[in-house]
């Protein structure tokens, strides 16, 4: 029974494999996203594909499904549990791919960023950063800039004015289109979105400008959830979770220090410490701090440690999304109540993490 709880338990760590932990939290918060969105459900015959040789398997009905389906189901359930985590990362980001070249209704752009990000996770190891992913998002974003810099539309403003003005009647944009000049709303939106995908494209290529220009991509796509309130499938998820790979995590364990009376706090991350990297101690009385955190010879204290402390326990991301998902079962009927209390939570995890001046 102990060795079945064990394994179980694997799905919550994170330490020990051929891949980063971050990179690994990615791979794993992203195959539970696609899961969650019915991703093994959607696996099917070719149909209109890319690829018109895909068109053979008709001969072969539900060949094709169901060599997927057990090969999507397998490598995801490997990934999980920590089986040969760079090989079913490969090989699920595959199954995804072919999937989408099989079917073109099934391509969508949050579900190919996934996939890729999973393939590409794949190769890369535990020794090395995660340059691959760095290239993918540099990638994405270019790609999306130039594709908005060739159409007319966007510099006009006419796509967006189309776009949130006609077609999801924004109340936000049609107030504000209606107080400033014609069309200017939607040049100034439209012309925002261009140069700061641009912008990111650029700077994320750089270590030096790496950690902003995330916290840049983070705050862009929230501000324009905030402002549309639609998520493009689950984009803004799949972006915030391709994210985790840039963290970067301490490789041995963590010296803590605590007061008798944050308990409560010790308590909750020894549950979330599947890994078992954080080594708990008490402070004295006299000491002026009630949190210490000791990393790479530096010492961070109070609100500064519990924010590393936070961005270093892969299982609060695993909670996190848990919160998400969950918020979205109960108020599915009320998307408006929805919407706020996404918001709310959201804003909320980004002014207390963005970094702070010391």
């Amino acid at each position: 029974m102990m060795s079945i709880w064990n394994f179980i338990l694997r799905l919550f760590q994170f330490e020990g494999t051929k891949l980063h932990p971050n990179v690994l939290l990615m791979c794993k918060l992203l195959v539970i996203l696609m899961t969650a969105h019915h991703m093994f459900f959607k696996i099917s015959d070719p149909h209109i594909p890319f690829v018109q040789a895909l068109d053979w398997f008709h001969n072969h009905p539900n060949f094709f499904k169901y060599t997927l389906r057990a090969l999507y189901a397998c490598s995801a359930f490997a990934l999980l549990f920590n089986i040969k985590v760079r090989t079913a990362s490969i090989i699920t980001g595959l199954v995804v791919i072919l999937s989408i070249l099989s079917s073109k209704p099934l391509f969508f752009n949050h579900l190919f960023i996934c996939a890729c990000a999973l393939f590409l996770a794949g190769l890369t190891n535990n020794k090395q950063p995660p340059y691959l992913l760095i290239y993918q998002l540099s990638i994405v974003y270019f790609g999306a800039s130039l594709n908005k810099f060739l159409q007319l539309d966007w510099w006009s403003g006419a796509f967006m004015d189309t776009w949130l003005g006609t077609a999801r009647e924004n109340p936000v944009y049609l107030f504000l289109a209606d107080i400033l000049p014609e069309m200017l709303f939607a040049k100034i939106l439209s012309w925002i979105a261009m140069f700061t995908e641009f912008a990111i494209a650029i700077l994320i290529l750089f270590k030096r400008t790496r950690s902003l220009t995330l916290w840049f991509i983070i705050v862009f796509h929230l501000s324009l959830y905030t402002l549309t309130s639609f998520r493009f499938g689950h984009f803004i998820e799949s972006l915030a979770i391709v994210l985790l790979a840039f963290i970067s995590m301490p490789k041995g364990q963590l010296q803590i220090q605590y007061k008798s009376n944050i308990k409560r706090i010790k308590h909750f991350f020894n549950l979330l410490d599947r890994d078992r990297k954080q080594v708990w101690s008490p402070l004295t009385s006299e000491s002026d701090y009630w949190l210490t955190l000791k990393k790479d010879d530096k010492t961070l204290n109070n609100h500064n440690a519990l924010r590393s402390l936070f961005l270093y326990t892969p299982n609060m991301f695993m909670l996190i999304l848990g919160i998400d998902m969950g918020l979205y079962i109960v108020f599915y009927n009320h998307r408006t109540v929805f919407f706020i209390l996404s918001m709310l939570f959201l804003w909320s995890l980004v002014f207390y993490f963005f970094p702070k001046r010391t």
